[in-house]
């Protein structure tokens, strides 16, 4: 039977597993979740690709608002992490995010991870997984997916047309909805740590437009 690679679409010849939603998002209590088991299988290429960026996401999170406690349980380990051979790279990646603000007359700094390509690359890889693993879609290219941070309450008109996918709340969780309307395939919604949500909408490829 030919495997192709959930991301690229090449026929895989050494059939490697990816992870969905980043591994280094689940702290080590909670290594047994479902969620962070979710794969779809990838070349070697496209699974060596995300690593770097995946770990920059997990650390603009964690940084982005008020922690809950699996992000203070995911900072630990990062804190150390900063510690050894490219910390002081990583730790200047997050330096260099930083925007001075006033909120409530105290001088603050703010990270905005919409701004940031890195986190938006690794929304659309998640997105990408997330088609192959319900079979709604298969080798989305990258360039069909329009993402961003969430700023508007989304009607629960809509939200009902949405139900909660498989999720781990304080973690991450999920929703979408196949809309195959001119030009627009499916819409989805991604909450990180409970408080921070993206949204993703995956553009229909030429070859159903034609």
């Amino acid at each position: 039977m030919t495997i192709n690679c959930a991301y690229c679409g090449q026929t895989i010849t050494r059939r490697e597993r990816e992870h969905v939603i980043p591994k280094c998002l689940y702290p080590k209590t909670q290594v047994s979740s479902k969620v962070q088991r979710i794969t779809v299988p990838t070349c070697r290429s496209c699974n060596a690709s995300w690593a770097d960026d995946e770990a920059h996401f997990r650390n603009v999170l964690n940084i982005s608002g008020e922690p809950n406690a699996a992000a203070k349980e995911i900072w630990k380990t990062t804190r150390r992490g900063f510690t050894k051979l490219d910390g002081n790279r990583r730790l200047l990646d997050l330096i260099q995010l930083l925007h001075p603000v006033k909120i409530n007359g105290q001088n603050r700094n703010m990270i905005y991870p919409g701004n940031d390509p890195r986190v938006l690359r690794i929304i659309r890889k998640i997105t990408r997984g997330l088609c192959r693993f319900h079979n709604v879609d298969n080798a989305v290219d990258e360039r069909r997916i329009k993402a961003d941070i969430l700023k508007h309450i989304v009607p629960d008109a809509f939200l009902e047309n949405m139900p909660l996918r498989n999720c781990d709340p304080d973690i991450f969780q999920y929703r979408f909805q196949v809309l195959n309307q001119v030009g627009i395939h499916s819409f989805w919604l991604l909450t990180f740590f409970n408080r921070t949500t993206f949204y993703s909408l995956v553009e229909e490829s030429m070859g159903s437009m034609i």
